[in-house]
């Protein structure tokens, strides 16, 4: 960012973060917490909305909304979003777990990472360690072909993809009120399945940085972009 022009003050996300934003004011704050960390990094952007700074990626609600599955994967489904089939159940409903089909993935809401499930009794063992009553998605992996779709700003970014994926992504980014830059993972098919949400993408993600590469941008020309854009919608 230095190359750039721009004079680059590195600020952690601890309790002092207000008080720092408001005495700095910054032009533009490149968010990365919700990149590299995870941990109630959503409320990132609650802080400096409040401090009114601009800033680069989505808002507390898309964050929110795309690490809580148990909630994002149904509302996908009853907006027309085609999913891989999943169960929603309650860790220690037994009931629920008659008749399911494996593999499977499990999902918590605000975890990272998921785990992958072969039968029944390492589902049994998994849910044994979980709280009581707490709600978890059991997702199919869909086989196939993956297509990575990047959008910014609700359009697509540096690749030209049938409608099939386009539209299916550009909904999905709405109801997240997505800003700036997200990634969509679809299965391909005539009819494709979207797989995987990232809603605060890596901006030097390895594939990103080689779409760049092919329509002539550096990571320079990429992060310049991001930067310029940041904050349009405020």
């Amino acid at each position: 960012m230095k190359l750039l022009g721009y004079e680059v003050i590195e600020q952690d996300c601890g309790p002092a973060l207000y008080e720092r934003v408001r005495r700095d004011h910054p032009f533009v704050v490149f968010n990365l917490s919700s990149v590299y960390g995870w941990e109630k990094t959503n409320l990132v952007p609650a802080v400096l909305e409040i401090a009114g700074v601009r800033y680069t990626g989505s808002g507390m609600l898309g964050l929110s909304l795309a690490r809580n599955y148990t909630r994002l994967f149904p509302l996908f489904l009853n907006s027309g979003i085609r999913v891989p089939p999943f169960h929603i159940i309650e860790t220690r409903d037994s009931a629920r777990l008659k008749g399911l089909h494996y593999p499977l993935r499990l999902y918590r809401d605000w975890e990272k990472y998921t785990i992958f499930l072969r039968n029944d009794n390492e589902l049994s063992r998994i849910l044994k360690k979980l709280p009581a009553h707490e709600k978890i998605l059991l997702l199919n992996p869909t086989m196939g072909k993956r297509v990575s779709l990047f959008i910014f700003d609700n359009m697509p970014f540096l690749s030209t993809p049938g409608y099939s994926y386009l539209a299916p992504a550009q909904k999905a980014y709405r109801i997240l009120e997505a800003k700036g830059l997200a990634r969509f993972d679809f299965i391909q098919g005539s009819q494709p399945v979207l797989v995987r949400v990232e809603i605060a993408p890596d901006p030097l993600d390895e594939e990103l940085l080689h779409e760049a590469a092919l329509a002539g941008w550096d990571a320079g020309h990429l992060l310049q972009l991001l930067v310029e854009h940041a904050g349009n919608d405020l």
